[in-house]
Order: structure tokens, then C-alpha cells, then sequence
């Protein structure tokens, strides 16, 4: 799998942002042939504007979109009251897709 450039992440077509998304299975076979030493650094924005090195991954959280291109996140670790939901609300959230969250040190 060839690597994205941040450019061809980045899509005004609705229609064509599911293109661009990467999953569990893309992320596995991009880096199977990668040191298991080597560091891990996420590029803050998609035009470059700053590099963090990955400090953490939440397996357990839901990610709701508001656009194609940003959205909010839910871990399933917080109670009603963290997420500001109702219980009726949070329940139907913790039955939505599991998004794998990577998290910058800053």
C-alpha cells in the first residue's frame, strides 16, 4: 500500500471521501514491514503544521462527524454525564461502531 499524501486525504466531494478513509487493515499492511522500535509521529493537519509523537490509542470509542473531515469523539470508558448525554442517549451511542483513537502527546 502506497502512502497518502496529506493532499489526497483531503476531498470536497462527499461522494468520494470514503475513498480516502483508512481502516484497521490499511494501517496493518502500511506498516507490517516496519521496525517494531521505530517511532510513531502523527502530523497534527493534513498541510503539515506540526508533528507529535503518538502517545496513546483508545480501541474503545466512538467517533461522530461532523464534517468529512473533522468530528467528535466518545469513549466508551465515560459515563452519560462526561459525554453530556442522557442515558437513553448514551446507550444508543455505545451501540454505534468502535473507532480506533490515536492520541499526540500534546
Amino acid at each position: 500500500m502506497k502512502v497518502k499524501s496529506p493532499g489526497q486525504c483531503l476531498n470536497s466531494d462527499p461522494m468520494l471521501i470514503n475513498l480516502y478513509k483508512m481502516n484497521v487493515k490499511d494501517l496493518k499492511k502500511l506498516i507490517n514491514n516496519l521496525p517494531d522500535d521505530m517511532e510513531v509521529i502523527i502530523q497534527k493537519d493534513s498541510e503539515g503544521n506540526g508533528y507529535s509523537p503518538l502517545c496513546g490509542a483508545d480501541p474503545d470509542a466512538v467517533y461522530i462527524p461532523d464534517s468529512t473531515y473533522s468530528g467528535e469523539v466518545y469513549s466508551m470508558d465515560w459515563s452519560p454525564e462526561d459525554a453530556c448525554k442522557t442515558d437513553e442517549e448514551w446507550a444508543e451511542m455505545k451501540e454505534r461502531p468502535r473507532s480506533l483513537i490515536l492520541y499526540p502527546i500534546n
